[in-house]
C-alpha cells in the first residue's frame, strides 16, 4: 500500500479529533481549564471529565464521516473501510457501559400529594426535570446502539464482499 493514502487518513482523523476537542466545550458549556460536565441528581453530584466525553464523540463522528465518505466510493477502499469498522466497533464498546449504567437507574415517576394539578402554577422541580432528561437519554441510548450495530454489520458485509476484487474484475450489479 502506498504511503500517501495513509498520511491523508491520519490527517483526516487528526482534524476530526481537533474538531471534537473544540466542540466539547460548546456541548458541556465549560470553558475553563478544568473543563468538566457537572450533573446534580438528588444528593449525588456527578463530575465527568471532558476527556471521558471526548472519546465517544470522536468515535461517533469518525464513524458517521467515514460512513458518508465511503458511501461515495461504494465501500471499495480497504483502509478507509477498516477505519470505519474499527471506529464503529470502538464506539459501541465505549457507549455500552454508559447505557448499562443508565439502565440501572430507576424510572422516574412518583405520586406527589396533593396532585400538582391542584396547586397554583405547579411546575416540576429541577430534580424532576433532570430525571426526566436522564430517562429520555436512557431510552435513546438503546436506539443509538442498535443503529450503530446495524451500521457495523452492513459495512462489514460490504467490505467483505469488496475485499478480494481485482481492479479489472467487474462487480455483480
Amino acid at each position: 500500500m502506498k504511503l500517501k493514502p495513509i498520511i491523508i487518513e491520519v490527517i483526516i482523523l487528526a482534524v476530526i479529533y481537533i474538531a471534537t476537542w473544540l466542540l466539547i466545550p460548546f456541548l458541556t458549556a465549560s470553558w475553563g481549564g478544568n473543563a468538566s460536565l457537572d450533573i446534580n441528581l438528588h444528593d449525588t453530584y456527578f463530575v465527568i471529565d471532558r476527556s471521558v466525553i471526548n472519546i465517544p464523540i470522536f468515535l461517533m463522528l469518525t464513524t458517521l464521516i467515514y460512513l458518508i465518505k465511503e458511501g461515495f466510493y461504494r465501500y471499495k477502499r480497504r483502509l478507509q473501510n477498516l477505519i470505519l469498522i474499527i471506529a464503529n466497533f470502538l464506539f459501541l464498546i465505549v457507549i455500552y457501559p454508559f447505557s448499562a449504567l443508565l439502565n440501572m437507574m430507576p424510572k422516574p415517576g412518583w405520586t406527589v400529594y396533593p396532585p400538582l394539578s391542584a396547586l397554583p402554577k405547579a411546575e416540576p422541580s429541577y430534580e424532576q426535570k433532570m430525571e426526566n432528561t436522564l430517562y429520555a437519554i436512557k431510552q435513546t441510548t438503546l436506539i443509538v446502539i442498535i443503529i450503530f450495530m446495524l451500521i457495523l454489520v452492513i459495512t462489514a458485509i460490504l467490505t467483505g464482499k469488496n475485499w478480494n476484487l481485482n481492479k479489472n474484475e467487474q462487480t455483480p450489479a
